[in-house]
């Protein structure tokens, strides 16, 4: 039996729904993947119009195999929030895959993560 691979998405308020509903369609279908959604409080998120209930608070996951961050309008806001940050830090710790869908990468860099690192960024045109 294999072991459990869990993906933890970082949301925050202004988060854009297709950065993370669209790479939950994909790290869903992995081998024994479990996808969480998460933010600072938990509770609620709106994004796109839609409301993801039930969303989980970062500070109560305690590990994670996958850390995604997703880009959307409130980058700004979160790039200051250093509740966010600190969880983010502290997730890709334990994480073996830290990974952003576009304006969640300049969150990463907010939270050091890619100092000294190699950082690719995909374009679709």
């Amino acid at each position: 039996m294999s072991a459990e691979f869990s993906v933890v998405f970082a949301l925050y308020p202004g988060v854009t729904q297709l950065d993370f509903t669209g790479a939950d369609e994909v790290f869903s279908r992995l081998p024994d993947a479990r996808c969480l959604l998460a933010s600072v409080g938990g509770g609620r998120i709106t994004a796109g119009g839609m409301v993801f209930e039930e969303v989980r608070r970062l500070g109560d996951i305690g590990h994670c195999s996958l850390l995604c961050v997703p880009g959307g309008r409130g980058t700004i806001a979160a790039l200051t929030d250093a509740h966010y940050l600190d969880e983010v830090r502290r997730l890709s710790r334990t994480a073996r895959y830290v990974t952003s869908v576009c304006t969640g990468s300049l969150r990463l860099a907010a939270a050091g993560l890619l100092t000294s690192r190699r950082a690719w960024s995909v374009t679709a045109m």
